[in-house]
């Protein structure tokens, strides 16, 4: 993937994670406390793995884009 569709596809993982968290934020208001356990794990697991696909496809190949090194 060249460098500019990379950051595209970075700049959406990072929204979907912040649209997952939001949307946790309303479970927590909105469940029982097993129920919240339960998506917090569930969403967990999900961005856990688009945590995975940005290391693994984009920092790899471009690790400018990875806001955590310096």
């Amino acid at each position: 993937m060249d460098a500019k569709s990379a950051a595209r596809f970075k700049q959406h993982a990072e929204r979907v994670i912040e649209e997952l968290s939001l949307a946790l934020t309303l479970a927590k208001e909105a469940s029982t406390a097993d129920e919240f356990l339960r998506l917090r794990r569930s969403v967990g697991d999900i961005i856990a793995r688009i945590d995975t696909t940005l290391q693994d496809s984009i920092y790899k190949d471009h690790p400018d884009l990875d806001g955590m090194k310096n």
